[in-house]
């Protein structure tokens, strides 16, 4: 029985970004975002990751896709219904 779900750590993400010297600009740019804000949703919770924006921030980061995910342990799986 799954009693975790994996998500995104947008903490660990905007902490990754301020350790290479990164700013908002630079990430968005790289990511091929038209505004700043775009990339900023993503560290806010607020937009959705895609498995190819993680696979590109790893590779920004020197990391590993893994390092940029977390466990919610108040995921609760929904019961199939009948």
């Amino acid at each position: 029985m799954v009693s975790a779900k994996v998500v995104v750590d947008f903490a660990a993400i905007k902490e990754m970004r301020e350790q290479k010297g990164l700013s908002l600009s630079d990430l968005s740019l790289a990511l091929g975002y038209k505004t700043t804000s775009g990339y900023w949703l993503i560290e806010r919770g607020q937009r959705k990751v895609s498995i190819d924006t993680l696979y590109r921030l790893a590779k920004i980061y020197g990391c590993h896709m893994e390092e940029l995910l977390t466990e919610n342990p108040d995921y609760t799986p929904r019961t199939p219904a009948i």
